[in-house]
């Protein structure tokens, strides 16, 4: 049976799909016929999501950084709905200072083990669920700042270069499996996270649905690598291979180091808060 894009409707599981890019990208799959978990560290607010929009979307709670969590929650699904072809490790925090001494420890270390070691727990438990039957993919969700450093998200930068490391050992590792590995690379988008920053003349901000349609095509594809937009994707590499100090005079001459360093003040104060509970 094929779904009006013309694929067969796939179950799918998104962490983190509460709000933002998360909710963003099961509203654009729900629309093509696919069956959704939506799952999120505020579960009421994932079946409220996943209510709104489908009767074969379900909402649950899952706290990523806990592996055995995450390997019961994957196998409920498997009990519950069915083989899990797609499994989106979306979930993320992005707390900002302007340097990495005035970020609180905690928050550090929680922004480690959300956004790496949360994706590193997804991915392993769905690999073991997915392995025998021989196909799946697992859709992890980085970022343009694992590619090259942003000042003001140092230890964000860190989780998202290790996401980017990790998905791509793993594709190594599992190439002859049958198993897809994708990673996401955006730039900034317009969520909670970019509350209260500043602006630069070449950056272009992504909508949560642009970014979403990337990830929904690259989960009906297969596509390995999504990284948008383009022009920030273009930007970003060329920073990285640049000697140290060019690349970090090219930040400042296109305010790029401003971005996470200069936030209005009182702008950023409910979404620092809602990612610190």
């Amino acid at each position: 049976m094929s779904n009006s894009q013309g694929t067969t409707p796939k179950t799918i599981v998104i962490t983190g799909s509460g709000r933002g890019i998360g909710l963003a990208t099961a509203t654009i799959l729900a629309s093509r016929g696919h069956r959704l978990i939506m799952s999120d560290i505020d579960g009421d607010l994932a079946g409220q999501e996943a209510e709104k929009l489908s009767t074969r979307a379900a909402g649950f709670g899952l706290d990523v950084t806990n592996r055995d969590a995450f390997r019961e929650h994957l196998e409920m699904v498997e009990s519950e709905f069915g083989p899990i072809d797609v499994l989106v490790n979306n979930a993320g925090i992005a707390p900002a200072s302007p340097n990495i001494l005035e970020q609180d420890p905690a928050m550090t270390d929680r922004t480690i083990d959300i956004n790496l070691k949360g994706v590193m727990n997804g991915t392993i438990e769905a690999i073991r669920l997915m392995l025998p039957r021989g196909r799946g993919q697992v859709v992890n969700i980085a970022s343009l700042a694992g590619i090259t450093g942003v000042a003001g998200l140092a230890a964000y930068s860190a989780s998202k270069f290790g996401v980017v490391g990790f998905t791509e050992s793993v594709r190594s590792e599992f190439y002859d499996s049958g198993l897809k590995f994708t990673c996401v690379m955006p730039g900034p988008v317009s969520t909670g996270m970019m509350d209260g920053t500043s602006s630069s003349p070449v950056v272009s901000m992504l909508s949560p649905e642009e970014m979403a349609a990337g990830i929904a095509g690259a989960i009906e594809s297969g596509k390995p690598r999504v990284s948008l937009p383009h022009s920030s994707y273009v930007l970003s590499r060329l920073i990285s291979i640049l000697p140290p100090g060019v690349g970090i005079k090219v930040s400042k001459w296109t305010r790029i180091d401003k971005i996470y360093t200069h936030i209005t003040p009182g702008a950023r104060d409910e979404y620092e808060k809602r990612i610190s509970r």
